[in-house]
């Protein structure tokens, strides 16, 4: 998981063609925006074919820049919000909803769960829902360390779980996200980010609102937005608890979830 202090990011066109640019720092956002600069100026001499500018080269330097030295990572360019520690770190998302990434505490987005040819052609939520329970009952059987807490969401389920060993794009990763159906556009993300992400507040456009200001908007704007999104969200809850699975799930960043997204508060609104 990787989240910069500061970053800016640009579409610039380039050679006549446009070119989505970034610039990362931890230090300052002076640092940020000359890394931006020399990421242009990278990509100035590749799409003008200078010598010695070669695909190899162009995509080692842009990671020199990231500081990433894994070819398929992505950095999160959200604001940090909260950071308990290192593997633990709520951010603000492009839109504005609180986002908690964390690299210890899974979390498997479900949008839909259906087994059989009957589930396929008579989807029923209420089915779906026992399945899935099932099919978690089945995994805490295999694994006895396996704890798991599962959520309704408003258009599917949220699982939350904890097992010794268990890491971001690992085989038994895999294996718990092909059992439980997850969402593969979720899946990719985690896979890319290097991180397991749960939203932690509505959607604010349930609510008629725009999104969040970027970081470029003056922060008394933002600060307004976030007001106005906090009162109009605020009878709101975004996951409510159904049942839990195998030993308790003792996380801190458990508590911190179901008290952000009001999981334990009956008969809100979801969103």
């Amino acid at each position: 998981m990787k989240i910069p202090t500061y970053w800016v990011k640009e579409r610039r066109m380039i050679a006549g063609r446009a070119v989505r640019l970034r610039g990362l720092s931890t230090d300052s956002q002076l640092e940020a925006e000359q890394r931006l600069e020399e990421r242009a100026r990278l990509w100035q001499d590749f799409l003008n074919h200078v010598p010695g500018a070669t695909p190899e080269r162009l995509c080692a330097e842009l990671r020199r820049l990231d500081e990433c030295s894994l070819p398929y990572s992505a950095a999160i360019l959200e604001p940090i919000e909260q950071q308990s520690d290192s593997h633990n770190i709520v951010t603000r998302n492009r839109y504005g909803s609180l986002v908690l990434n964390s690299v210890n505490l899974c979390f498997a987005d479900v949008d839909s769960f259906r087994r059989g040819l009957w589930a396929h052609l008579f989807p029923s939520k209420a089915r779906e829902q026992q399945q899935l329970i099932a099919a978690i009952q089945h995994l805490c059987e295999q694994s006895p360390e396996l704890s798991v807490r599962l959520y309704r969401t408003a258009h599917g389920w949220r699982v939350m779980m904890s097992e010794p060993g268990l890491t971001v794009a690992s085989s038994r990763e895999s294996e718990l996200f092909i059992a439980l159906q997850a969402d593969p556009l979720y899946v990719k993300l985690c896979r890319r980010q290097l991180c397991w992400r749960a939203r932690l507040s509505p959607k604010p456009f349930h609510r008629g609102l725009k999104r969040y200001p970027s970081l470029r908007s003056a922060q008394q704007r933002a600060d307004e937005w976030i007001a106005a999104y906090e009162s109009a969200t605020s009878g709101l809850g975004v996951c409510r608890l159904i049942d839990t699975f195998g030993p308790p799930l003792r996380h801190p960043m458990a508590t911190l979830h179901d008290e952000a997204t009001r999981a334990l508060t009956p008969d809100l609104e979801l969103a």
